[in-house]
């Protein structure tokens, strides 16, 4: 099977069908019981996805070989959301993982940050890290399941969740959510014929207090004075919106003060502050 190639835009234009359970599905972070590659791919976010159901329970996996990718959902959490009517105030989502440390390392060397935090997120430390955790899933506005789930109680509400590495370090999320817990048990092929809407979130890293003065690839965000990346959009509007340059204005003095120093922003370390989201509309598979 090809995997089909959509941007977060596109997606949502269009109705992509979900496949039938024709076999055994183990939510276990291993795609191996999962026809690969997922049919669907986003170009932006670098997931593939697939989604999976049968008449009580919708299954959805996501793929990534992304290492910025994998940081942002390990560390920062992500969220599935699921919309069966179409109302905002009906969402059922699943907050699996949770947030561990969503917050890139401050470290005073950017050359630091930039190359061993955000160009070459350590992998191998993400799986270790996981080995270890609780695996607590959160949930809000589902039917009969509590906001509160530790692992082993997650089998009997039927939400399951689980995440993995194959060999080649591609991570696979696994869910499996009951369709009564947002919507209803398919009876007929009409049931399946009104399209729900999925929405796969995965944070965005809070960014570190870059120093000033500080020499790296910005984005042209650049500021004065304090830290933060507020701060340099807000100075780059005074450069754009503020008084014409002396070497503009014959009427203006030379100025004799002493430049203040510029806030630098890394390309890359923005890159980690922006979530990742694919929003999707699904026709549900029956027979």
């Amino acid at each position: 099977m090809t995997a089909i190639l959509f941007d977060s835009a596109r997606a949502q234009k269009f109705i992509l069908n979900a496949l039938w359970r024709d076999s055994v599905i183990v939510i276990d972070g291993d795609a191996s019981d999962w026809s690969l590659p997922f049919p669907y791919f986003d170009s932006k976010s670098k997931l593939q996805y697939c989604i999976i159901n049968d008449a009580k329970y919708i299954y959805l996996s996501v793929r990534t070989s992304d290492p910025k990718a994998q940081m942002k959902i390990m560390r920062a959490g992500m969220d599935v959301s699921f919309d069966a009517a179409g109302k905002k105030k009906e969402i059922g989502t699943v907050h699996f993982p949770l947030a561990s440390n969503p917050k890139l390392d401050a470290n005073p060397d950017i050359t630091e940050v930039d190359q061993q935090v955000v160009e070459k997120p350590d992998v191998k430390k993400l799986k270790m890290d996981w080995s270890t955790a609780p695996r607590v899933i959160h949930t809000q506005g589902l039917k009969n399941i509590p906001a509160v789930i530790p692992e082993p109680d997650s089998a009997k509400y039927g939400l399951w969740a689980e995440i993995s590495w194959d060999s080649d370090d591609v991570m696979t999320y696994e869910l499996r959510l009951p369709f009564s817990a947002f919507y209803h048990d398919l009876g007929s092929a009409s049931d399946a014929s009104h399209p729900i809407a999925i929405t796969i979130k995965a944070q965005g890293m809070d960014l570190p207090m870059i120093p000033t003065n500080t020499a790296a690839d910005v984005t042209g965000m650049a500021g004065t004075g304090g830290g933060g990346m507020n701060n340099g959009m807000n100075g780059q509007g005074q450069g754009m919106n503020g008084a014409m340059p002396n070497s503009m204005n014959n009427n203006s003095r030379p100025q004799t003060s002493s430049p203040q120093p510029t806030m630098a922003i890394p390309r890359q370390v923005i890159d980690m502050g922006m979530p990742l989201i694919v929003s999707i509309k699904v026709k549900l598979a029956f027979r």
